[in-house]
């Protein structure tokens, strides 16, 4: 009989999705039928649909602190029991229909409904943490996580299991004066005593340990294109780069935005060497004509306009630089070619981790204004060596380094039934770790 497994994402920004369809590329076997869900969709609720519309019409006006606080702490803070009492039970009800084996979750929100159905049923729960820095909602006593780096590890244990979120359980038999309890001790840990039970934590200090959470790391993981070795001179030909000029990529995922067109006044104004200027509009018409008939005058710099790049990862792989938003997915994607990033103090709670790694690790730069990106662009293009190094290294530590080997040990993790009593983080050999005896 062939296995199931349930692939739970959510429609915010293009991570989530793009990381349930990675794991179903990675998990396809004969003998396995996988099959996936925004979480949203599973109980019939649209209203993510406005939260999507307001989290890009902020991002794309540059109200980095209204969203955050909006999104990121308010809706958790006071709105996430409220979900959570009314919506458990629909969760349970189509996890019973879908009748999963596994049951893998590569978003937030959803992992308490469904780490307790989960438990209940004694099916093996996986949550893909697709961030650097995480939220409350994407721990579970229950679940072993995975993620790219020991960083966001140490994090998931830093969270005190006794509080109500984790010990208060809820199902489908919760009575409504249970559901009314669980609020109440949910606001006394989470509202009135905030200030010492955050919900949200970012590694960029040592972190006590307060769980036993089960967490595997896996490095970083992309598409398989961003795996693959490129002929870069062809590259440069077939974007017409290939003149000897340092190659800089600006981009703010699909959403486009204001910071691509100030930054390009900036570039214009303040950097005097020869460059070329890549600048991906996304979705942004608007963006992308006002760029197409910028009147900026420069005899040094060459700039080059898109509204998406359908092989994104072949220009990536040939700049020298790439300037963006701290979104976890861009992040990831640049350290997998190599492509030092520039980015911004200010950034939502859930990117911040991404500033973390650039600076402890030195693979890039961090602006605290648009002012200084021209600073810190010199320093990069002038010591490409440097932190190209730093990035290597960094990947070196985790020694699963190809789409190959990180398939076979997903595969191993979900779909052979094995089990870890501890991280796997520095100098993980996975052939040595296939033929040695696991732990249970």
């Amino acid at each position: 009989m062939a296995k199931k497994i349930l692939i739970v994402y959510e429609k915010m920004g293009m991570g989530h999705l793009r990381m349930a369809s990675i794991l179903e590329d990675m998990l396809k076997e004969e003998d396995v039928e996988i099959v996936k869900y925004a979480g949203s969709e599973m109980i019939g609720d649209s209203s993510i649909n406005i939260i999507v519309k307001m989290w890009n019409f902020c991002i794309k006006k540059n109200l980095i602190k209204t969203v955050d606080v909006l999104l990121n702490f308010i809706l958790r803070i006071f709105i996430l029991p409220f979900i959570e009492v009314s919506s458990t039970g629909l969760y349970h009800e189509k996890l019973e229909e879908i009748n999963p084996d596994i049951i893998v979750c590569t978003a937030d929100g959803f992992n308490k409904a469904i780490g307790s159905y989960a438990q209940e049923k004694g099916i093996p729960f996986y949550i893909f943490i697709t961030e650097i820095s995480i939220f409350i909602d994407l721990v579970n006593p229950y679940a072993t996580h995975i993620c790219y780096f020991n960083e966001t590890g140490e994090a998931i244990r830093n969270y005190d299991f006794s509080k109500t979120y984790y010990s208060y359980k809820l199902n489908r038999n919760t009575t409504f004066l249970e559901k009314v309890k669980y609020i109440l001790k949910y606001y006394k840990d989470f509202v009135f005593f905030g200030y010492k039970n955050f919900i949200y934590k970012n590694p960029d200090r040592k972190l006590e340990q307060n769980n036993e959470a089960k967490y595997i790391v896996v490095g970083p993981l992309a598409e398989r294109k961003h795996f693959t070795e490129k002929d870069i001179e062809a590259i440069k030909e077939k974007y017409k780069i290939n003149n000897g000029m340092d190659t800089v990529i600006l981009a703010s995922g699909s959403i486009g935005g204001s910071l691509l067109l100030d930054m390009v006044k900036i570039i214009y104004k303040n950097y005097d060497k020869p460059l070329n200027l890549i600048v991906i509009c996304g979705r942004d018409e608007n963006i992308y004509n006002k760029l197409n008939n910028f009147d900026g005058i420069s005899f040094h710099i060459n700039l080059i306009t898109f509204k998406y790049i359908e092989k994104f990862d072949e220009i990536l792989a040939a700049a020298d630089c790439i300037i963006g938003r701290p979104s976890a997915g861009i992040f990831i994607e640049s350290l997998l070619n190599k492509t030092p990033e520039i980015t911004f103090r200010k950034a939502t709670s859930n990117d911040r981790g991404t500033l973390t790694m650039i600076e402890k690790y030195n693979i890039g730069k961090v602006a605290d204004n648009k002012s200084e990106v021209v600073e810190a662009l010199e320093d990069i293009l002038g010591n490409k060596r440097l932190y190209q190094n730093n990035i290597e290294k960094l990947l070196a530590k985790y020694n699963n380094s190809t789409y190959e080997d990180k398939k076979e040990l997903l595969k191993e993790i979900m779909l052979w039934g094995h089990k870890f009593d501890y991280e796997l983080g520095e100098n993980f050999d996975v052939d040595a770790r296939l033929n040695a005896p696991l732990s249970h």
